[in-house]
């Protein structure tokens, strides 16, 4: 503040003295008895309050405290003559006071005004959330209306398919007995062809040593048991099998070759009835076309079903996001309107002490008459104790 920075190179009491000089006032006629008694009762005396209001006001200047000190001393003294009694020093200190009040004023409406500004925005952006919401919403609604005709198609499509199993029992029966027949030519078969492999690998030499005995009594094992398969070959087998073909006699290596031959025949035997096995299941199954639609028909109807579910899991999870960020900005909007009410009982306290200033200022010697009471003795000025009493 201007005017305070002059005060700061000014003794402070040396001020207050002066300030608290007493000035001329006009006569008062003399306080009659009645009167006298009057002023006993003390009453509730506004002026007072009006001080006490503005000072604590003052208080909350944002000044150096020195220049702070020397206001508050100042007002202590000033604010309670009346016009007639002021001195153009006092009129000085009165200005300052309106400036710093007024100062206040101006910086409580445009925090207010901030403050609003920001609600005002925090408001379009709360619609924006709740937009937000309100379409994620709809895509759970969305969710789960196709979940629920997903899953009525899977309920109906079972339905035909469990009622179309009850009418082909008997040809779902004879296609599992054709799909067991291919599964046992399929294990033969592939015991047959590990036993090839077994005596391809001994007569190739390329078994180790101490395999060997394991795998050619492996390999005569399963020929024994094989049926039509000679036993004097068979009795020959264990001898011979202990050599590579490279050591072999022609007698021995005719032995070997028979069993080999053997087995390729027995293999292309099984090759064969596995061919005709599994025409037989196609033929089981031709006679099951509508059954085998129906499932192929149900698989694709739970397919979609489990991807509904998974759609309406998402739904969900993007409405709960939605909610909360609606709730985090709902906290913060209601501490952004707390601000605001402070704001507004900062700016409320200002103007109701720039109003009982607005009385001080304006006060008269006439005013004062009235509220002392008619024939009431007014004391010139304030006494400078009075001035550094802090109950003021």
């Amino acid at each position: 503040v201007t005017g305070l920075k002059v005060l700061l190179s000014v003794d402070l009491f040396l001020f207050v003295r002066v300030l608290a000089m007493p000035r001329p006032v006009a006569a008062t006629k003399k306080a009659s008895p009645k009167a006298a008694k009057k002023a006993v009762a003390k009453p509730v005396d506004p002026v007072t309050a009006s001080v006490r209001s503005v000072l604590a006001q003052l208080k909350k200047s944002s000044v150096e405290d020195t220049a702070l000190e020397i206001l508050l001393t100042s007002a202590k003294v000033t604010l309670p003559l009346e016009q007639e009694n002021r001195a153009p020093m006092h009129e000085q200190v009165m200005s300052w006071i309106r400036e710093q009040l007024q100062g206040q004023e101006q910086q409580a409406a445009a925090a207010l005004a901030a403050v609003n500004q920001t609600l005002t925005s925090i408001d379009a952006e709360r619609a924006q959330l709740a937009a937000v919401v309100a379409k994620a919403q709809e895509g759970r609604a969305s969710a789960e209306e196709l979940l629920k005709a997903k899953a009525a198609v899977s309920a109906d499509r079972l339905a035909a398919l469990d009622a179309q199993r009850e009418a082909d029992a008997a040809g779902l029966a004879a296609r599992r007995e054709k799909e067991v027949a291919v599964e046992a030519v399929l294990k033969v078969r592939g015991s047959v062809e590990a036993i090839q492999t077994a005596l391809t690998e001994l007569m190739g030499g390329t078994v180790e040593e101490k395999q060997l005995k394991k795998q050619v009594q492996k390999v005569c094992a399963f020929l024994k048991k094989a049926e039509g398969f000679d036993s004097a070959l068979l009795s020959t087998l264990p001898s011979v099998l202990h050599k590579p073909a490279s050591a072999m006699s022609q007698f021995e290596q005719t032995a070997a070759g028979a069993a080999v031959d053997w087995l390729k025949t027995h293999i292309a035997k099984l090759t064969e009835e596995l061919g005709a096995a599994q025409t037989a299941v196609k033929e089981a199954e031709t006679g099951l076309a509508t059954l085998v639609g129906l499932e192929t028909s149900y698989a694709a109807a739970t397919g979609a079903e489990e991807a509904a579910t998974q759609a309406l899991s998402s739904a969900v999870d993007t409405l709960a996001a939605a909610e909360k960020a609606v709730s985090d900005f709902d906290s913060a909007t209601e501490e952004r309107r707390s601000e605001r009410t402070a704001t507004e009982e900062t700016l409320g306290e200002v103007k109701a002490s720039i109003s009982e200033f607005e009385k001080l200022w304006m006060r008269t010697q006439k005013v004062a008459d009235v509220e002392m009471g008619d024939g009431q003795v007014v004391e010139p000025a304030v006494p400078v104790e009075m001035a550094c009493d802090e109950s003021m």
